[in-house]
């Protein structure tokens, strides 16, 4: 037997992943009783995603998970700081098996936490108007004194919006370097919201792509809906969010994954997590095309011309933006394939740069002028 597809085959088995998952759900509560007997349980804290309504149904994400640390004060070893609260993201102890309610206006759904602590929820809104809506979710322990509530958003999208935008974050929109190796490690470990860096003129191209191209009369269309699809972990959810919003990008739900090990896998499927991502959007809202924006450096491009050739109507274009500059050669590769592709009706787009992709958007009626002089100021050009 080959030692490679036999090793591959029992990573891959549910016996594994079983096996793996129970090993860390014995950990959990041994660290949960621990802290419960010796009095360190920092409190509770509810953390609730971005969500999203379709078909008047809101999708709840949310996590119950132990208080996080407060800070100590700075230390004096260099990106100490940030990488222990990197690390804490991954290691906080959750609670599974919590019974939790969540509230959008008069209308409520109870939902329970699963092994990691998350609870995806379900909530019958009907109809609400286009924009964001606040979402309250409480835990509802018949056991404890105490009740915990963490708030959110869930986006309503507006139904005369002309496109809706689906975005990769890595080395799309933040740079991370995951073709580089060890770089990718090190920004992800050593780096926070306010030090990760953006990839140069994306935030002005996608505000452009919110703004839109106004009428002839001035008049300006419905805003798109925004939605990021990562292979990214739920632990960083509250760092992305900040980086999106300190570097300008538009608000938007965040799909990402739990890296944990489940009675399925030990390990998620990136490539499938954003297949299925990508289905239950169209599912959702299947009028406005999609904007598809993703990088060289992984399967974004496989992904979203899959999803074009399966979707034609429902794609609008798709943009891939080089990753680095390791991913070159595999950039000139898909820009000779994207002569094919259009030619096959299909409008992909192989970018170097967020100006090229600002005009292969223009080309499209997509983004205006503005837009175009926008970007180029952000990547440095002087007027």
């Amino acid at each position: 037997m080959d030692p490679k597809k036999w090793l591959n085959d029992l990573v891959r088995s549910p016996d594994t992943a079983r096996t793996v998952a129970g090993w860390e759900d014995r950990y959990t509560d041994h660290r949960r009783n621990s802290k419960l007997e010796e009095g360190t349980l920092r409190g509770v804290q509810v953390a609730v995603h971005r969500g999203w309504v379709a078909d008047g149904i809101a999708r709840v994400h949310a996590r119950v998970v132990e208080a996080p640390r407060l800070p100590e004060g700075a230390s004096k070893v260099p990106y100490w700081d940030v990488l222990n609260a990197n690390l804490r993201r991954h290691a906080r102890l959750s609670f599974p098996d919590v019974a939790v309610r969540a509230t959008i206006g008069d209308a409520s759904a109870a939902g329970v936490t699963d092994h990691h602590g998350y609870a995806s929820i379900h909530v019958d809104v009907g109809r609400l108007s286009p924009g964001w809506h606040r979402v309250e979710v409480t835990t509802e322990e018949p056991d404890s004194p105490t009740q915990f509530t963490g708030t959110g958003r869930v986006l309503v999208p507006s139904k005369s919006a002309k496109i809706a935008v689906v975005s990769d974050i890595d080395d799309t929109v933040l740079r991370t370097g995951l073709d580089e190796g060890m770089t990718a490690v090190r920004r992800t470990l050593f780096r926070d919201a306010y030090s990760r860096r953006a990839v140069p003129g994306m935030a002005s191209l996608y505000r452009g792509l919110e703004r839109g191209v106004a009428t002839a009369s001035g008049r300006t269309p419905p805003q798109p809906a925004f939605f990021y699809v990562s292979t990214g972990s739920w632990s960083f959810y509250e760092m992305l969010t900040q980086f999106l919003q300190l570097r300008g990008y538009p608000r938007g739900p965040l799909f990402l994954t739990d890296w944990g090990p489940s009675d399925r896998y030990i390990h998620r499927s990136g490539e499938e997590h954003k297949k299925l991502a990508l289905t239950r959007l169209v599912e959702a809202y299947p009028k406005p095309p999609f904007v598809l924006i993703g990088d060289s450096g992984q399967k974004d491009p496989d992904i979203y011309l899959e999803f074009a050739r399966t979707h034609p109507k429902a794609t609008k274009c798709v943009i891939i933006m080089k990753a680095s500059d390791a991913s070159t050669e595999r950039t000139e590769e898909l820009k000779k394939a994207a002569i094919s592709y259009r030619e096959e009706g299909i409008p992909f787009h192989v970018c170097d740069n967020a100006l090229e992709a600002a005009d292969a958007l223009f080309d499209l009626h997509l983004v205006d002028d503005l837009t175009l002089e926008e970007v180029e100021t952000e990547l440095g050009a002087v007027f």
